[in-house]
């Protein structure tokens, strides 16, 4: 007896300690498998271009991964990279033919999953890009997979969420919405949530694949539902966010601006202190996640396309006037920004105290110790 109390003792140590490292890797479009794009690791103080590549001739709006050091992104015309997050040196490119990425993959088990805006769902080696199946959806993509018990979930612009086996690439189950499907399929308990065009939170069984509850919201929406203790946290293009229990599918709060009611396009940013997302009206917002209530709003003159992220005690916001702007967390306050001019439509990825983002003027930018 004594010795399972230890071994327990010893385990719960454990997972404290494990949830109070900072994330090496950043293997989905929004970090973790809850799509809170939020780390406990504090980037430098200092920052500056650690390096970046620009593309002559194309852009990025899809969002990077990070794995082991090696930094995977794909341009809008067609060709897959993979470089070294430490230097930025090249580990491979490979090109595909009548494509072009316009959202990040997901890595998992040595493997890259990413789809196109041709709709061609792909499953990549992560050593050197090599195709190893494809599948053929009806609509693009325009949200990254996610991989969840050996099965790939993939959302498209034609309403289709699509389980495909990981390891073959054939079609499990397939849930049809009569509206597009921009958001990336966050997965909660044995549940995919999905925040749709239609106007409807549905929660479908990721086994089956068979809606099991929804919930109706007051507006078409491409957000990916962050995670708070059970509750999804997502905007629409009404203006209003939402928190909504994950278990019953019930709302918990919404909170609209009267004075600036503009449309979320971005997912947002999630820890125990605040939601950060941005809007269509110039203004980036943070709530408590618990109640909705304003923590602090923060001027970014501009349109928001690019999600946020969070960084210890900074969140990380890009502009679509080529503006990146650090704020505290827990204040509002600018601590930093940088003006890459061009336009940002990509999100964050952080690892090893980096940061990467991409740009529609084909810069790819890593941002570290100044």
């Amino acid at each position: 007896m004594k010795q399972r109390i230890e071994i327990t003792i010893i385990v719960s140590l454990l997972c404290l300690c494990s949830t109070l490292l900072p994330a090496a890797d950043w293997p989905f479009f929004r970090g973790d498998e809850l799509a809170t794009a939020a780390v406990k690791e504090e980037l430098p103080a200092e920052m500056d271009v650690v390096w970046k590549h620009t593309l002559p001739d194309s852009g990025y709006e899809a969002t990077a991964v990070i794995v082991e050091g090696i930094v995977y992104i794909g341009d809008v015309d067609g060709t897959f990279y993979a470089y070294r997050l430490s230097d930025g040196s090249e580990v491979w490119k490979k090109k595909f033919d009548n494509s072009g990425f316009l959202a990040g993959a997901a890595f998992h088990e040595n493997r890259l999953y990413v789809g196109d805006f041709n709709g061609v769902i792909r499953a990549l080696e992560a050593k050197d890009g090599k195709e190893l199946w494809q599948y053929q959806a009806k609509g693009e993509s325009y949200a990254a997979p996610n991989v969840v018990d050996g099965r790939v979930l993939a959302t498209t612009e034609a309403g289709e969420l699509l389980a495909l086996n990981a390891e073959t690439g054939e079609l499990e189950w397939q849930f049809q919405i009569e509206a597009p499907l921009r958001c990336w399929p966050t997965v909660v308990d044995g549940r995919v949530l999905l925040a749709g065009c239609d106007e409807r939170v549905h929660a479908v069984d990721v086994a089956t694949g068979k809606e099991v509850a929804g919930v109706e919201i007051d507006g078409p929406t491409g957000s990916t539902p962050g995670m708070f203790n059970e509750h999804a946290l997502f905007g629409t293009e009404q203006g209003s966010f939402y928190s909504i229990n994950s278990k019953n599918m019930e709302i918990t709060w919404r909170h609209v601006d009267p004075e600036n009611i503009d449309a979320i396009h971005t997912a947002a940013a999630v820890d125990a202190r605040v939601a950060v997302y941005g809007t269509q009206g110039k203004l980036a917002y943070a709530l408590k996640p618990a109640t909705g209530d304003v923590a602090w709003t923060f001027p970014v003159r501009s349109h928001v396309e690019s999600s946020p992220v969070i960084a210890g005690d900074s969140a990380f916001l890009a502009t679509k006037r080529g503006m990146i702007h650090r704020v505290d967390v827990n204040t509002g306050k600018e601590l930093w920004n940088y003006e890459a001019g061009g336009d940002f439509q990509a999100s964050f990825a952080i690892a090893d105290g980096k940061l990467v983002i991409g740009n529609t003027d084909g810069t790819l930018y890593c941002f570290g110790a100044k």
